[in-house]
This record gives C-alpha cells, structure tokens and sequence, in this order.
C-alpha cells in the first residue's frame, strides 16, 4: 500500500482506494494466482487477533481454510454495498405517500459516492429511528383506512405474476443468468470502467433481460419456495444492474467508487448531482438531481 499511499495510511485507507490498489497488482501480475494478494495478520498474535478479529478469524478458517494466526488472509475485492438506494428526504420520506426508507436500502444523502466504514450505524440506528417516529405520525393524521381497492389491485398483479411463473414454458435457468450477471459486473462496470465496457455490459444486461422472460417455471408450492424468492430477486438483480451500468456509462468522471480510467478525475461542475432511476415499463429512466451541501465543501482527496 505504500506505492499507493502515505505509509501512515497504509491498509486503512478508504475501501475503494484499497480495492483499486490490490486490484492493480493482480492485474499486474503480482497477485497470487493471478485471482488476490495476501493479508498478514499474524504481526498482531493470536491473542489480539482472538480479542479484536474472532469475526475475522472464523471467516477465514470457515470459507479459505486458512487461520491468520498462523497464515496470510486470501483476499480480493468484491461488491457488498451500494452507495444509494431509494430517494428519500431526512424525514425518510419518498415520493410515494406513505412509503419510507431508511437503513441501507435508502439513499437519504448522507454518504455520498463512498461510504466511510462503520456508517451504517448511521443509516440503520439513527434513520430507523427517524423513519419509524414520521411514519407513526402519518399513520395517526391520515385518518383513513387503507384504499383497498388498490390493495386488492396489487394483490391480484402479484398473484397473477406468481401465475404465470409457475406456467413459465421457458428453458431458461434463471441461475445461469444470475452467474452470467456477476461475471458482467465483475469485468465491464467493476472497479475500474471506461466507456466500451461499460456500454458493452448495458448491451449483455439488456440481453439478459430478455432471456429471462424465457425462464423455466417455478414449483409449485406455498411453502418454503426458495426458487420463486430467488428468482424474483434476481429479476430484480438485473433491474439494479442496468442502473449503475447505465448511470455509470453516463457519469463521465471519477467520483468515490466510480472510477473512469477514461475520466479520471472529479468534474464538480458537471458531476455534483444525484443520478436518480425510475421505473418505467421500457426499462429505467434517469434523471438528475441537485447535491444539497451541508457544512463542509467537495475537496480533493490526498494521502
């Protein structure tokens, strides 16, 4: 990390300079395996590995079969967070009346394009808290019991979805698509992205979008129906997917996470927006809205 940053930093650097950095020397040629680089833990002993990782430990001895007392970590970058979600307001409030978002499914702005470790606390204890007390409120001022026509509305798109899943005369594994996803992510709009592969993802995303309209039915039963969750989440997998491909193909800039070898640096005068998605029935469309800036201004990042 030294190459890459102040030695005072190091390996505590924000995630995405790490990711990019490790990410860089395996594609380089100096990770193992060509695939991840090593993490040593075993300077700190077992004792304070044992009092300040347990987490970190098991992991490792669980899925790389390796204890980082005795042996380097196996490591590599991967996706776990998404900086946005579903547009809301302080109050945790959307467009739709009624509807709230908080913890990490919520975009309500208080991380911008790279989240700092530990600030899902934020989102998560401090908006939880937030949504519930408004959401209460509205519920004792509306004073009107629910539209059930709109309910029942609901129900029956739902239901007939659930339908025409179990008819689905397709042969598509919606798995397959799910790995075929991954893989496109992963090389065309991962931690690093320039405007063909980028455009060239959008095209395999909206080709998979296709193919799974074809997929093969779900069973039939109501009682746990692991596949018609799954498959309904990969639906949905692919929705999110065509959004950041399409907003990152857009975003002619590096900001935070988004790192454009073709536009590698921060344009705050064209850039310093949210990019907003809606659903529509032709796939989503984007729109952009203004960054409300609080007590301290964008600066260049340096280590």
């Amino acid at each position: 990390m030294k190459n890459y940053v102040s030695e005072k930093v190091m390996e505590l650097a924000p995630r995405d300079i790490v990711s990019r950095s490790i990410w860089t020397e395996i594609t380089e040629g100096r990770g193992f395996e060509d695939s991840y680089v090593q993490l040593d833990l075993r300077h700190l002993g077992e004792a304070k590995i044992n009092e300040r990782l347990p987490g970190i430990r098991d992991l490792s001895r669980s899925f790389a079969g390796v204890d980082p007392v005795h042996d380097p970590i196996p490591v590599r970058p991967s996706m776990h967070y998404t900086m946005g979600g579903i547009d809301c307001n302080p109050n945790c409030e959307t467009e739709v009346e009624g509807f709230y978002s908080a913890g990490e499914c919520a975009c309500v702005s208080v991380h911008g394009a790279n989240r700092l470790g530990g600030n899902s606390l934020l989102e998560t204890v401090v908006f939880g808290e937030v949504a519930g007390r408004i959401a209460g409120e509205y519920v004792k001022q509306a004073g009107s019991s629910p539209n059930q026509k709109a309910v029942n509305n609901e129900l029956k798109k739902q239901q007939d979805k659930l339908k025409r899943m179990q008819k689905g005369g397709g042969e598509e594994n919606p798995y397959t698509l799910r790995n075929e996803l991954s893989t496109i992510m992963t090389e065309k709009v991962g931690i690093f992205r320039d405007k063909n592969n980028i455009k060239e993802g959008c095209d395999k995303i909206r080709a998979l979008k296709d193919r799974f309209r074809k997929v093969r039915a779900i069973p039939h039963t109501k009682k746990f129906n692991y596949d018609y969750i799954w498959v309904n989440e990969i639906e949905g997998n692919l929705d999110a997917a065509q959004t950041i491909a399409e907003g990152a193909l857009l975003r002619e800039e590096s900001r935070g996470a988004h790192s454009r070898t073709d536009f590698k640096t921060r344009d705050d005068e064209k850039w310093l927006k949210h990019s907003v998605f809606k659903y529509t029935q032709d796939g989503p469309k984007i729109s952009y809205k203004e960054v409300t800036l609080g007590k301290f201004e964008p600066e260049e990042r340096k280590y």
